[in-house]
């Protein structure tokens, strides 16, 4: 696998979200991973939102598509989703994407996807990168090696995975962190990597370059 498609989505209208989410998961997922010849896809719900409303980030799901070739099968899938393309899918009236990222792997050592399994229970997606674009070879040894690492040792997590997008910004931060959660409470996963951080700050662990951006914790969906 040499790169994913990451579609955050959400119903425009709450009424019909259960209507919607059964014809994203019975219908449009398994049609565009058959038609972009996607490897995989897994769906996943956003906890963090109220009853019958978006949470503040503004999408309720993410998709996750993962491709051998995402350089001819990315193309293929943002065609599927584009109204105005000829080869457009057919689209639920209350379908509405928020955005989609192209991503390739990045670093040297988080480049593997486990496969899709029902003991994965969630996963913790955030966009991360260096303040000071001038320390980003600093900034990604420092994530293979420390960042990650701690992570994944706070017993939160079972693997992770790292993502760079594959049309860098202009602004912002570039970077994607896929964390695997097989506890049957997501939350008890952040609550894990959340106690893990003030042991790192006190034994010099984290980078004062290093920042956080978008962040969701996500429950399986499909």
């Amino acid at each position: 696998m040499n790169g994913i498609v990451v579609v955050f989505s959400r119903p425009s209208d709450f009424a019909q979200e259960q209507a919607w989410s059964a014809w994203y998961r019975g219908t449009h997922l398994p049609a565009t991973v058959d038609i972009s010849r996607a490897e995989s896809a897994t769906w996943w719900e956003n906890v963090e939102r109220p009853h019958m409303a978006v949470s503040p980030v503004g999408f309720t799901h993410v998709a996750i598509y993962e491709f051998d070739d995402v350089a001819t099968g990315a193309p293929a899938l943002l065609d599927l989703f584009d109204p105005s393309s000829a080869t457009a899918a057919p689209r639920h009236p209350v379908h509405t994407i928020i955005g989609v990222e192209v991503m390739r792997p990045a670093g040297n050592r988080w480049n593997e996807r486990l496969e899709p399994r029902r003991d994965i229970t969630g996963q913790v997606i955030a966009f991360v990168g260096p303040n000071d674009p001038a320390r980003e070879a600093e900034w990604n040894t420092w994530l293979d090696t420390v960042h990650v690492p701690d992570m994944v040792n706070s017993g939160a997590f079972v693997n992770a995975t790292r993502w760079v997008r594959t049309e860098r910004s202009r602004f912002g931060l570039d970077h994607l962190t896929i964390y695997d959660v097989t506890l049957a409470d997501v939350d008890e996963a952040v609550a894990r990597s959340a106690s893990a951080m003030a042991p790192a700050r006190e034994q010099g662990r984290l980078l004062e370059c290093h920042a956080g951006g978008l962040r969701a914790v996500l429950r399986r969906a499909d």
